[in-house]
């Protein structure tokens, strides 16, 4: 039997959710695996020494799973009962991967998880970015194209933005400590957007938000025991990730940018495009070396230059 969630897990891969989730799960955890699907991760999660129950919705799915999990209750988590069944347990770690995002109640069942932590316990959760660029270019052109997987899977109930996601972990008395970001550039989803139909200055406007190409978070939070310098803490150590996250976009779109001009540079066309990719010489040798977003908007208003003399 085919099942669409069914996927592999590489630690090492670079931009990946599961990858970001499991390294932040770690090594030789009690784990409670919400949404386990036929055990992808929980296999990957046994093969690091963690000890692994599980919860998971069709019983064709749970039962491939629980060849790797200690245990994997079947219910549907928006009717509450099951919780039932791990009364008196306790987890070091609570993952919810891509999960929440498809339930009617996701903050009744992020509650009931944190009461199964332990004190020193966290949760680890991932969930898609509905404010991706790509799904902002969509709606412009009139479209919210439901698809079978991604951003628009047509089984998700509820949408998540940064600010929404840290909103119902704060209420779920959580304190997120970590936010890592899977990145996926404007017009590289799987969403159709018209690239022809979408004027460059939008997709600049877009871009000004440094969230807009963050296609999934994956976060960390710990139990909020209280403490104002834990939260606090919490805080800055939240700022300062954003900031790391938004330098790193911000450079990976200049060596996009750049890694496009040199093309035109190296190749251009013959007469006027040739003199103007010589007077633009100048100015991408001084923008090659820049790193800030300040220099994203004049190095693409360049390339544009140039594309529309080609």
């Amino acid at each position: 039997m085919a099942f669409i969630y069914e996927n592999t897990v590489d630690p090492e891969a670079e931009n990946n959710a599961h990858s970001s989730a499991i390294n932040l799960v770690g090594h030789n955890k009690r784990v409670l695996e919400v949404g386990c699907a036929t055990g992808y991760f929980t296999k990957a999660l046994s093969e690091r020494g963690c000890d692994v129950v599980a919860i998971e919705i069709d019983p064709d799915a749970a039962a491939k799973a629980s060849q790797w999990a200690e245990k994997v209750v079947v219910g549907d988590l928006d009717a509450g009962t099951l919780w039932d069944e791990l009364e008196g347990q306790e987890f070091d770690v609570v993952t919810f991967g891509d999960v929440l995002e498809h339930l009617r109640r996701p903050l009744d069942a992020l509650r009931a998880a944190v009461r199964l932590l332990k004190p020193s316990g966290f949760v680890v959760i991932s969930v898609p970015n509905i404010a991706h660029v790509d799904v902002r270019l969509t709606l412009l052109q009139g479209n919210f194209p439901y698809r079978a997987t991604g951003l628009l899977d047509r089984t998700h109930i509820h949408f998540f933005t940064l600010q929404s996601l840290r909103a119902m972990i704060k209420d779920a008395g959580l304190v997120l400590t970590e936010t890592r970001r899977v990145v996926v550039p404007v017009f590289m989803s799987e969403l159709p957007v018209d690239r022809g139909c979408v004027n460059q200055s939008i997709v600049d406007t877009a871009l000004e938000d440094p969230e807009a190409e963050s296609y999934q978070f994956v976060v960390k939070a710990a139990k909020d025991d209280g403490a104002l310098a834990v939260a606090e803490l919490a805080d800055r150590v939240t700022e300062l990730s954003d900031q790391l996250h938004n330098e790193e976009v911000r450079t990976a779109l200049l060596h996009q940018e750049i890694a496009a001009l040199r093309q035109e540079i190296a190749a251009p066309s013959t007469g006027q495009a040739w003199a103007e990719a010589q007077a633009y010489r100048k100015q991408y040798e001084d923008l090659v070396n820049t790193k800030t977003f300040r220099t994203v908007a004049p190095l693409r208003e360049i390339y544009g230059r140039l594309r529309r003399r080609s």
